[in-house]
C-alpha cells in the first residue's frame, strides 16, 4: 500500500566481502524511522559473513576517500546514498583489539599526474591499525597481504603520508606512527597513508567510478 511505502526508505549498501574479493548491490529498504543498526542487522541476513560473530560497520565514501564511519544509532532518513557510496564491512579482529598506543588510520590508492603534479586518489580506501614504532617496511608487509599483490607489482609502489593534500614520501625505515600523531584531526579523512601504484582498473560507469579497486572487484546487484 501506498501510504506504507511513502514511510519507507531505501538505500543502496555496496557489501565488501572479508575474504572473497567482489562487491555486492544490495537495496535494504526499511521504515524511515529505522537506525544505522537496522540496516546492518538486515544485511546480516542477505550476505555471506565470514564467520558467524563478524561485526559489520556502515562507511559513506566519496571519490575513493572515507569521510564517515556511521553511528548505530544513526536515524537513516537523512542518509543521502545518490551523492555518497555507503559501504557495508565486516569490522577486522586487529581493530576490534586495539591498544591505547595503536592508531587506525585512513590508507587511499593515488597516481600522480607527472605534468601538473596533480594527485588523483582511485580505488578502495581502507582503514590500517598501526602501532607505535612500527616501521614502514613492517606496514608495507601486511598492507601487501591484505590486498594480495604480487611481490613483482608491489616493489614498484610508492608510501607517503599525506597531510592537506601533500605527500611526504617514507623510507623503509620511517616510523609510521609518528606522522599520524594528531588524534580526531578536522578533516581526518585528508590525513592518510598514500599508496602510490598504477591505477590498473578498466574505467567503468558504474556509480561515477567510485566503487573500482585498484584491482577490479566484480560488482553483483542485488534488490
Amino acid at each position: 500500500p501506498l501510504p506504507e511505502l511513502q514511510g519507507l526508505k531505501t538505500l543502496k549498501v555496496a557489501f565488501h566481502h572479508a575474504t572473497k574479493d567482489e562487491v555486492i548491490i544490495h537495496n535494504i529498504r526499511l521504515p524511515k524511522q529505522s537506525t544505522v543498526g537496522d540496516v546492518i542487522n538486515e544485511l546480516k541476513t542477505k550476505v555471506e559473513l565470514s564467520h558467524q560473530d563478524a561485526e559489520l560497520r556502515l562507511l559513506e565514501v566519496f571519490f575513493h576517500k572515507i569521510y564517515k564511519i556511521f553511528p548505530p544509532t544513526e536515524k537513516i532518513e537523512n542518509i543521502n546514498d545518490q551523492y555518497w557510496t555507503l559501504r557495508a564491512e565486516e569490522i577486522p579482529e586487529e581493530e576490534k583489539n586495539i591498544g591505547p598506543n595503536d592508531r587506525l588510520i585512513h590508507v587511499y590508492h593515488f597516481t600522480k599526474d607527472n605534468g601538473q603534479n596533480q594527485i588523483q586518489n582511485f580505488g578502495e580506501p581502507f582503514f590500517l591499525v598501526i602501532h607505535e614504532g612500527e616501521t614502514l617496511e613492517e606496514i608495507k608487509m601486511r598492507i601487501q597481504k591484505k590486498l594480495h599483490v604480487p611481490d613483482e607489482d608491489f616493489a614498484k609502489w610508492k608510501f607517503a603520508s599525506f597531510s592537506m593534500g601533500r605527500p611526504d614520501y617514507l623510507q623503509d625505515t620511517d616510523v609510521v606512527y609518528t606522522r599520524f600523531q594528531r588524534r580526531d584531526v578536522y578533516g581526518a579523512w585528508e590525513q592518510y597513508l598514500g599508496l602510490e601504484h598504477i591505477d590498473n582498473a578498466p574505467k567503468r560507469a558504474y556509480a561515477a567510478n567510485q566503487n573500482r579497486h585498484a584491482y577490479e572487484k566484480p560488482v553483483k546487484i542485488y534488490n
